[in-house]
């Protein structure tokens, strides 16, 4: 039991998720093409089959990955041969991508929408506390060029140590250190920080949008963003109030989501000089991926004549 126990905690708990879909995905898939045994071994065979309907049912890359992973992960946990190793599974997986590759449609957040939004909490939040919290939070997500499960709590049963808490705040004069203990590429609390220094003059600064919120949030232990009651601010709560604010702007909530504020300020960042390997250590990505979050900037041909 133990064993399965650290077996079990070795994968974030979103992982876990993506595991539990794809398997329960896949054996749906075996049921209605009258598979022998849907919860047994499967062949390369069927792995090739399920990769194929997936394609046909225009699932992205990203998605068909990890459902193949998923099916090899739980062949491995039963010690059976694993389907996904063969040749044609692999080829397969590779042909998905290049044929159903689609562009991020993710809308980044830019410093004028970030200040709008910041501003309407006041008319769409319950009290000035409340305000006060999504601002801060608001702010830190795009300078700090946070993933939003870094910040608040996924669900319920999510441990709540795995986001920011009050003593991972530190300040000094205007500048703010920011302790990251846990994140999707640190699952082992090895820990990460940021600083940020801060601007007395901006209205969108996040070390003043901090100051101000744990002034009125108080000193007590915990998870760092919570309403009055104590109770943790959640995943979906941010995704509300945010889709809130942005009819309250009068902008489009359709690609704008939580993951905007990460590629937006990531592209804020480089907009405004700052090296790509500086942008992609602000941001704690140990791989390239960080190119994927940058937009493209648009030129203004009249301003290089």
């Amino acid at each position: 039991m133990e064993t399965a126990r650290l077996v079990q905690g070795s994968w974030a708990p979103r992982t876990l998720q993506m595991f539990e879909v794809g398997n329960r995905q896949f054996k749906q898939f075996r049921i209605e093409i009258n598979s022998p045994s849907p919860d047994g071994p499967a062949t390369d065979l069927e792995v090739n089959r399920f990769i194929s309907h997936l394609s046909l049912s225009k699932k992205a890359p990203a998605t068909i990955n990890s459902y193949v992973c998923a099916i090899s992960t739980w062949h491995k946990t039963k010690k059976w041969d694993d389907p996904c190793t063969s040749f044609m599974v692999k080829r397969a997986l590779r042909g998905a991508g290049r044929g159903n590759s689609t562009p991020d449609a993710h809308q980044p957040i830019t410093p004028d929408i970030l200040g709008k939004i910041m501003k309407a909490t006041i008319s769409i939040c319950s009290s000035k506390y409340e305000a006060s919290l999504f601002k801060c939070i608001f702010s830190l997500a795009f300078f700090g060029l946070f993933r939003i499960g870094e910040l608040v709590c996924n669900n319920k049963r999510q441990p709540q140590i795995k986001v920011l808490h009050l003593k991972d705040i530190a300040f000094k004069e205007e500048s703010m250190k920011v302790t990251v203990r846990y994140s999707k590429t640190d699952q082992t609390g090895k820990s990460s920080s940021t600083i940020l220094n801060g601007s007395k003059e901006s209205p969108l600064c996040p070390v003043q949008a901090m100051k101000e919120y744990i002034t009125m949030r108080g000193l007590h232990a915990g998870p760092l963003f919570c309403h009055t009651n104590g109770f943790f601010l959640s995943r979906f709560q941010f995704n509300k109030v945010l889709e809130l604010a942005l009819q309250f702007c009068k902008e489009g909530t359709n690609n704008i989501k939580s993951h905007s504020f990460r590629i937006g300020g990531a592209t804020n960042a480089m907009s405004k000089g700052i090296p790509y390997e500086q942008v992609k250590e602000m941001g704690r990505w140990q791989s390239d991926a960080a190119k994927k979050y940058i937009r493209i900037p648009t030129t203004d041909i009249s301003k290089l004549l």
